[in-house]
């Protein structure tokens, strides 16, 4: 087991840091745990989840469903499972939401289950602080900042490929977004003419492939039935109408058996997106200092009033 080294400064962003999607197991433990050497405390960290269990249940996790997985037993400790939630996690310590009123000093061992890899991470760690949550969760109504004591190297080396991970995919994202709003604010009327001529493009070619689709549905259908059954014309095309009336009025039954439970999807999907969104948003403020704040806040204001007084 590696100590990791850990200086006990109140500037808590030494790390890079991330806000991620992850189940968060933990149970408070003594501080010899830590302090010692102790078989007892190394199975519990060496100790796996349950994987399989757990991937087939974390779908249940959607705020939507309001299930939950049920607690663990490790070694002989209960951990608390708390759901699925967003973390501010990095690789020297944690900021997540929970129901205990811990204090600062207290001792945690930690099984972190990322669900973006399905990977479990283990350690020790040690409250920070505790504060009030701004979030209006009557379940979490507690925000605790963590920091790792013991984590072995194999969990170390796994946090920090996956923080590496969301950190390039973080830039790309964040260069992706911070080109598309410079091009939209330095020529609006330009960017939107073209999205307006690229919509009526795309719609106006999937009118003509439709289209061609039912030109060419039907002129089968009329090769089909004339050489199958042997008649004219007339019939011929009384028997297409016919089918082609049975194809519509089942292709709209199909979608109004799939289009709502689709849209209630969507929504749902919206919903948790816009909640995870938020709570990232929070947590970063939260975590920023005073100075901090004045200074995004000012540097926002500017720009706004830079942007109406020239750009506009």
């Amino acid at each position: 087991m590696d100590k990791v080294n850990m200086t006990k400064n109140k500037n808590r962003r030494v790390s890079f840091r991330i806000y991620d999607e992850v189940n968060l197991f933990y149970k408070k433990i003594d501080e010899k745990l830590v302090a010692e050497p102790n078989p007892a405390f190394d199975n519990i960290l060496n100790d796996s989840l349950d994987i399989d269990r757990v991937s087939q249940n974390s779908v249940l996790l959607s705020p939507g469903l309001k299930k939950k997985l049920p607690d663990v037993t490790v070694q002989g400790l209960q951990f608390k499972e708390h759901g699925s939630r967003n973390v501010n996690i990095s690789a020297s310590g944690m900021a997540f939401n929970c129901d205990d009123a811990l204090k600062e000093g207290d001792y945690l061992a930690i099984k972190i289950l990322l669900l973006s890899s399905m990977a479990v991470i283990a350690a020790c760690c040690q409250v920070v602080y505790c504060k009030d949550s701004n979030q209006n969760d009557s379940r979490h109504p507690y925000l605790v900042g963590a920091r790792f004591i013991n984590m072995k190297n194999a969990d170390r080396e796994l946090l920090a490929k996956h923080m590496a991970k969301h950190k390039l995919q973080q830039s790309m994202g964040r260069g992706l977004v911070l080109a598309a709003a410079i091009t939209i604010l330095a020529a609006p009327g330009e960017v939107f003419g073209l999205l307006f001529e690229l919509l009526h493009f795309l719609f106006e070619h999937f009118l003509e492939l439709c289209h061609l689709t039912f030109e060419f549905i039907e002129s089968t259908l009329d090769h089909l039935v004339e050489h199958l059954f042997h008649t004219d014309v007339h019939a011929t095309q009384i028997i297409v109408f016919y089918v082609l009336v049975s194809f519509v009025i089942y292709g709209l039954y199909g979608l109004w058996r799939t289009l709502p439970p689709f849209c209630r999807r969507c929504k749902d999907n919206l919903f948790s997106a816009w909640a995870r969104r938020k709570a990232s948003l929070i947590y970063y403020w939260e975590e920023q200092p005073l100075f901090n704040k004045i200074k995004l806040a000012v540097i926002g204001i500017a720009a706004i009033i830079l942007y109406i007084s020239f750009g506009m």
